[in-house]
């Protein structure tokens, strides 16, 4: 019997311990090991912490995690707008998947605009503003801030998608969005 209690008490401090990694992580930006340690250690009452960990997981593009953790988000107007944002990207790149493989038209949704970089190649091909480089699956270019992005899906994991950033000729930055 003490054997189990001191099993359980250790396993609290484990979560504890996991805990304070997660915060840490976040906090010196390393949104890759917060994302990726807190979807293992989940503690789906403690929306404060899920949001963290849904922010990290979108910061760094790991966009299919935040199907893990929306549901929790509800008790209050800012935990439900956490929700709403990250069900956002969700659909988004979701539908931009749709639209460089399927061909769909995006013109006539309209979604909150967000400052992440998913919701601005949303935006441009809603707007129909880019161009189709190649048709099957589609390459689209579009041209934004000054850069300009190359869209398409990735050859070995065909639900991601990759937007390679260029300053004229010079890649600045290949994003994964998984």
């Amino acid at each position: 019997m003490r054997y189990t209690a001191l099993l359980f008490i250790l396993s609290l401090f484990s979560f504890a311990s996991e805990y304070k990694n997660i915060i840490l992580y976040y906090q010196f930006e390393n949104y890759s090991k917060a994302c990726q340690t807190g979807i293992k250690n989940l503690d789906t009452k403690n929306e404060a912490l899920l949001s963290m960990i849904a922010d990290a997981c979108a910061k760094d593009n790991k966009i299919d995690e935040l199907s893990k953790i929306i549901s929790y988000l509800k008790s209050t107007k800012e935990y439900r707008q956490n929700r709403s944002y990250f069900t956002t990207l969700l659909l988004q790149k979701s539908l931009i998947l749709q639209f460089i493989k399927d061909d769909i038209d995006l013109s006539y949704l309209k979604f909150p605009k967000t400052t992440h970089l998913i919701s601005k190649i949303f935006s441009k091909i809603a707007q129909k503003k880019f161009s189709i480089l190649i048709k099957k699956p589609k390459t689209i270019k579009i041209d934004m801030d000054d850069k300009s992005y190359l869209i398409t899906v990735s050859r070995n994991a065909k639900d991601t998608l990759v937007i390679k950033e260029y300053l004229g000729d010079t890649l600045l930055k290949t994003n994964r969005i998984n």
